[in-house]
Parts: structure tokens; C-alpha cells; sequence
């Protein structure tokens, strides 16, 4: 599906606007998205404003529509074992094609022109460093809604997306894993107090050989028993993961949450 909306690959370390030096609290850096050229655009060589947010290759995606008085929930996505942060152009039109701004990081893992994802503790303590990182300078240039920042992936990507939200709880609502397997970590539930009322999407099919259907109820008692919101999602075999039914049931899941929180705040 190609998306006609303004995604951005910053697979390169592009340059952002220079900011005053004595104003280190300068107001949101204007940004004209319509002269920033989209995927098509710059593969026929068309160049325009460019900004970078974190080292290393990255991709951004928008709304198609971009309202910048509304505060946009974030998708951070990882991609899967052999594909790139490009990933995400394909992915997220099928989440939504309007609510929601999106980070994808490449792994790091280098395999050529794809990677994947380490599970060393260090990797994965520098992935969440680069994203708390990316998620403040985003904010510089898009409204983002600081508390919900949401990770996601499929296979290696999804076990990447919840061992970060273990590891750092308080920095994300919550973490969809889509056909991944649960991280090999000594002590899970290590952060049990910040990991409450945290939310997760847990989903495999029948015929997933990488998170297994018993093993995905196992996991997502685990962490209901700990407090946290726990959706799971089995599906009949139906394709490559992650399916297009997995892809509208992120953008359900990520809405009803959000509608959830409003909800609780106005009683």
C-alpha cells in the first residue's frame, strides 16, 4: 500500500534548523511540511528541509493530515529480523493513516542493506536511551502527547518492544508485541511498581513458531498477576506477519486505551 501522506526517511544523519544559542527555550521550531519531500519525492531527486532527531538511520511518519494543535499519540516501531526502520511505511497506513506520528529506529544488528535487533542488556538500555532521546527532540518540531509514547513490533521488534517497557516503564504507556517472543530477562517484573496499570498487546497466530499460544497465555498472566493491563489476540493463519487484522487491532487497542485514560480523568 503506498501511503500518500508526508512520511520522511531520515535514514541518514540529516541537519536541523539552527536554534538561537542563548535561547535554550525557544518555542516549537516551525517546520513547512508541504516543502519536506515525501518517500517518492525523494527518490526522483527532489531535496527540501530536513531535520534529524536521533543518530543512526531512522524513519518518521505523519498523518496524512497533520493538525498541529492536537497532541498526536506516537508509535515507536521495530522492525522485524531482516527488514529496516522502512518497515514502517508499509505499517502504519494499516494501523491508521491519521492518528497517530511514528518513530522507526533501525536495528542494531547490521546485516547490509536489513538488521535485527541484539537482546545484550546493553543494546537494549542504548535503543531506549536513543528513543527517550528522539521523543524530546520530536517534541521540538511535532505536537506529541508526552504520555502516550507506545512501542511496537512484529518477531524480534515485538520482544524488543516489551523488554524495553520492562526495563523502563515510566517512560511508555505500553507495548504491542505482534508474533514475538517473551524476553529472555532474569527479573521481568523487576520495576513491579512502575510496571502497574502499564498496558500490553500481546499476538500470535496458530501456526507462529516464535511465540507459541501457550506460552503467550503463560506471559500474559504473568504480567496481569503484576498489575498490568494485558490484552492477548490469537488468529487463524492468514499470511506474513503482521497480518492487516493485526495492524487494525493496534489502532483499536492504542484508541481504547486512550479513551480510557479521558475517561478516568473526567470522573
Amino acid at each position: 500500500m503506498q501511503f500518500p501522506g508526508p512520511f520522511f526517511d531520515w535514514g541518514i544523519r540529516w541537519q536541523t534548523p539552527d536554534l538561537p544559542e542563548d535561547d535554550v527555550d525557544a518555542a516549537v521550531v516551525e517546520l513547512d511540511f508541504d516543502q519536506v519531500p515525501t518517500r517518492a519525492e525523494r527518490e526522483a531527486g527532489i531535496t527540501g528541509p530536513v531535520i534529524s532527531i536521533t543518530e543512526g538511520p531512522h524513519a518518521i511518519a505523519l498523518p496524512e493530515i497533520y493538525e498541529p494543535g492536537y497532541a498526536y499519540p506516537m508509535i515507536v516501531w521495530f522492525h522485524q529480523a531482516g527488514s529496516n526502520e522502512e518497515e514502517i511505511f508499509d505499517v502504519l497506513p494499516q494501523i491508521s493513516d491519521r492518528n497517530y506520528v511514528a518513530l522507526a529506529l533501525r536495528g542494531n544488528v547490521d546485516l547490509g542493506d536489513a538488521a535485527e535487533w541484539s537482546a545484550e542488556p546493553c543494546g537494549v538500555l542504548e535503543v531506549a536511551r536513543r528513543i527517550e532521546d528522539a521523543v524530546t527532540n520530536f517534541s521540538g518540531f511535532i505536537n506529541i502527547h508526552p504520555q502516550r509514547v507506545y512501542l511496537a513490533g512484529v518477531g524480534g521488534g515485538g520482544t524488543l518492544a516489551l523488554e524495553l517497557l520492562l526495563q523502563r516503564p515510566e517512560a511508555f504507556a505500553g507495548a504491542i508485541c505482534l508474533g514475538g517472543a517473551f524476553p529472555q530477562v532474569d527479573l521481568p517484573l523487576a520495576r513491579f511498581r512502575s510496571l502497574h496499570g502499564r498496558r500490553i498487546l500481546l499476538s500470535a497466530t496458530m501456526e507462529n513458531r516464535e511465540a507459541k499460544i501457550a506460552d503467550l497465555v503463560a506471559s500474559g498472566r504473568l504480567l496481569f498477576n503484576a498489575g498490568m493491563q494485558v490484552g492477548t489476540r490469537i488468529y487463524q493463519p492468514g499470511g506474513e506477519v503482521p497480518t492487516p487484522k493485526m495492524l487494525r487491532d493496534v489502532d483499536h487497542w492504542i484508541m481504547d486505551s486512550i479513551q480510557s485514560a479521558v475517561g478516568m480523568a473526567a470522573r
